[in-house]
C-alpha cells in the first residue's frame, strides 16, 4: 500500500496508489502549524489505506527539501520551515519517505504522464500565486527552485509575471484580468525569464501550469512561444506545452517516484 501526496501552501493532497493510479484524493486545507499538519497528513494516510499497512509514502511540499529531509524556502509554509519533513513522517509510519519540491514533482508527472510524456529532457515552470519550476532529465528530477529569481531588467521573474504581481500592479485578482494586451505583455515577460532558464536548463519541451496557465483569463501560450521564438538564437528551438495533470501533477509525480525506487 503505497500513499502519495502534495503538500502545498494552501491545500493538502493525499492518496492510496494501486497499480499506479490514483485512489479517492483525500483534500484538506493546510495547516500553518507544522506540527498539526504532520498528524492531519497521517490521519489522512491512514484513512487512504484503509487499514492496510502502508509500505511507503512518497510525495512533494511547497518548498525545498535537503538531502537530510528538513524544509526550507517555503514561502507559503514560513512556520514549517526547518520541519524534518522526511524524519518526522517515516518515525511516525515506520516506512521509507521521499520528499521532493512541488513544482519539479510536478514536472515529474508530466514528464511521466503528462504534457512531456517522451521527452528527454524538461523544463517545468509554474506561474501562479508565485512562480517556481523543475528540471527533468532521462525522467528524474535534475533541479528545482531558482526560478522566481530569475532577474528579468533587475526585478525578478516572480515580481513581473505571478499572481501576487497582477494584484499588485492592477488591484484585482487574475482572473478578472481581462484585457489580451495586458496578457501579452506577461507572456513575453515570461519569455524573457524562460530564455534565461533554458541557459540553466536545457530543454528540449517546456511545459508551463499554475493558475496563470491554466485559469480564467490566461497567459497565452501560443504569446508565449512566439516571443520565444524571437529572442531563442539556438536551433531547434524549444517546444511549450500546457500542463496536463492540473492539480493532480504533484500526485502524479509521487508515483513516479514510487517507480523509481525512492
Amino acid at each position: 500500500m503505497y500513499i502519495v501526496m502534495d503538500i502545498g501552501g494552501t491545500n493538502m493532497r493525499v492518496a492510496a496508489v494501486t497499480n499506479d493510479v490514483l485512489g479517492e484524493i483525500k483534500k484538506i486545507k493546510t495547516p500553518q502549524n507544522p506540527k498539526e499538519g504532520i498528524a492531519k497528513f497521517v490521519a489522512l494516510a491512514r484513512e487512504c489505506a484503509g487499514g492496510e499497512e502502508i509500505t511507503a509514502v512518497s510525495g512533494c511540499i511547497s518548498g525545498s527539501v535537503d538531502g537530510a529531509g528538513a524544509l526550507s524556502d517555503a514561502r507559503n509554509l514560513r512556520a514549517w520551515e526547518g520541519t524534518n519533513i522526511v524524519r518526522e513522517l517515516a518515525e511516525t509510519l515506520s516506512v521509507p519517505v521521499h520528499v521532493v519540491n512541488d513544482a519539479a514533482c510536478a514536472g515529474l508527472g508530466e514528464a511521466y504522464a503528462g504534457a512531456g510524456k517522451g521527452v528527454k529532457s524538461l523544463a517545468y515552470v509554474t506561474v501562479s500565486t508565485g512562480v517556481g519550476g523543475g528540471w527533468v532529465v532521462d525522467g528524474k528530477i535534475a533541479a528545482a527552485g531558482g526560478v522566481a529569481g530569475i532577474k528579468i531588467r533587475g526585478a525578478d521573474l516572480e515580481d513581473l509575471v505571478s499572481g501576487t504581481a497582477v494584484t499588485k500592479k492592477f488591484g484585482i485578482h487574475p482572473k478578472d484580468l481581462d484585457s489580451l494586451e495586458e496578457r501579452n505583455k506577461l507572456a513575453d515577460t515570461l519569455a524573457e525569464g524562460l530564455l534565461v532558464l533554458l541557459g540553466q536548463w536545457p530543454s528540449d519541451t517546456i511545459v508551463l501550469g499554475g493558475s496563470m496557465i491554466v485559469g480564467v483569463n490566461p497567459v497565452p501560450v501560443p504569446r508565449v512561444q512566439e516571443s520565444l521564438d524571437k529572442l531563442f538564437m539556438g536551433h531547434p528551438k524549444p517546444v511549450i506545452k500546457m500542463a496536463e495533470l492540473g492539480d493532480n501533477g504533484g500526485l502524479t509525480g509521487g508515483i513516479a517516484l514510487l517507480k523509481q525506487g525512492n
